[in-house]
């Protein structure tokens, strides 16, 4: 199923920070910046849900993997090789499941980003950004994506450092 419909959509509000200076390039980065404290606010509020909606299972997962890890000390410790490595291989097992869990749940603050990516190419795709000096392997211009992908990292880093702040 095609997804232009949504693009077309969310197109009028995404669009509006670009136009909020006369100035073309200023509004470029005005309006890519928006987009990606857009982007980064609602991979925050998805992770809040997630997290929230999984959190029981993040926290029987992490208590398995501590009380198989303690009761493969214990055998260590008793001398049971054999018991040891059987309890070990469900420490790791249990592990495994936590770590995938708790992957898989920070992916979800993610998904903003191709619906960005999507939205630039449906806006931008005929548009190529002039660099002052060539690039091996990109030349004299650059795409969208050049740009959005440093100012997501930017803005997701300020987003984290705010928020650990306020937290405080």
């Amino acid at each position: 199923m095609d997804a232009s419909w949504l693009l077309q959509w969310i197109d009028s509000v995404l669009i509006a920070p670009y136009r909020w200076w006369q100035n073309p390039v200023t509004g470029w980065w005005v309006g890519t910046v928006v987009l990606c404290l857009w982007a980064v606010l609602l991979g925050d509020a998805t992770i809040r849900v997630v997290m929230r909606v999984n959190l029981r299972f993040v926290q029987e997962a992490m208590d398995e993997t501590v009380q198989r890890h303690e009761q493969s000390m214990n055998a260590m410790r008793a001398g049971d090789k054999s018991a040891y490595k059987a309890i070990n291989r469900l420490a790791n097992e249990a592990f495994g499941k936590t770590f995938f869990l708790q992957l898989a749940m920070a992916a979800a603050s993610l998904w903003p980003i191709p619906l960005a990516l999507a939205w630039l190419d449906f806006r931008f795709s005929n548009v190529d950004f002039p660099l002052p000096v060539h690039l091996p392997f990109l030349g004299h211009q650059v795409g969208y994506a050049f740009i959005f992908f440093p100012a997501y990292i930017l803005v997701r880093i300020v987003f984290n450092n705010l928020k650990r702040a306020w937290s405080k």
